[in-house]
């Protein structure tokens, strides 16, 4: 049976990196690396394809921040992927889920140096067809289950550069056990 998400599966950590570690994420999403045609899964005729740039190869990514967010979460993660994606406006995601099953979570982090409100931008998700929002805040750690359906919501028409979120497609390796020990009725 699978479990029934509330909003508090949804966590959010403000002023989560260090700034030195911060200001390294938004000096490097500054580099050409972004690819144009990204999108949030299947493919559909609605579908507005956004900006996305691969960062599972980069080190600091992968090993450093990871190591980052277990110790300040206290949860032992192993890293199936890492990416950052763009929005400008009119540029919004579709619900679509990370998993397939309860053992993952994703980290996502708000990476622009500055926001206001108006511009938009929030996360939305849809919890048995009610939406939560969590709002776009600068160096704001999301971390929640990936069976949990959820959009990036595009910037407003005001906000003229590009919305960046890096995501860490997580694997919990404590939920991975006990989801193998409940598949095999290994007792």
């Amino acid at each position: 049976m699978m479990k029934k998400y509330t909003e508090k599966d949804i966590v959010v950590y403000k002023n989560f990196f260090e700034p030195e570690d911060f200001e390294s994420i938004l000096d490097y999403l500054d580099k050409p690396n972004w690819k144009w045609g990204h999108t949030s899964g299947v493919v559909h005729a609605d579908e507005t394809p956004f900006w996305n740039m691969q960062l599972g190869q980069e080190e600091f990514f992968s090993k450093h921040l990871l190591d980052v967010i277990k110790k300040k979460t206290n949860e032992n993660f192993s890293l199936d992927r890492c990416y950052a994606n763009g929005h400008t406006s009119g540029s919004s995601g579709t619900f679509h889920t990370d998993w397939n099953d309860e053992t993952g979570k994703t980290a996502l982090l708000y990476a622009n140096d500055t926001w206001r409100q108006e511009w938009g931008g929030k996360t939305v998700f849809n919890i048995d067809g009610e939406y939560h929002y969590t709002e776009f805040l600068p160096n704001s750690l999301v971390i929640f289950p990936g069976l949990i359906p959820h959009r990036a919501e595009d910037p407003t028409k005001f906000f003229l550069g590009l919305r960046k979120t890096v995501a860490w497609k997580l694997i919990s390796t404590d939920k991975l056990l006990n989801h193998w020990i409940d598949e095999t009725n290994w007792q």
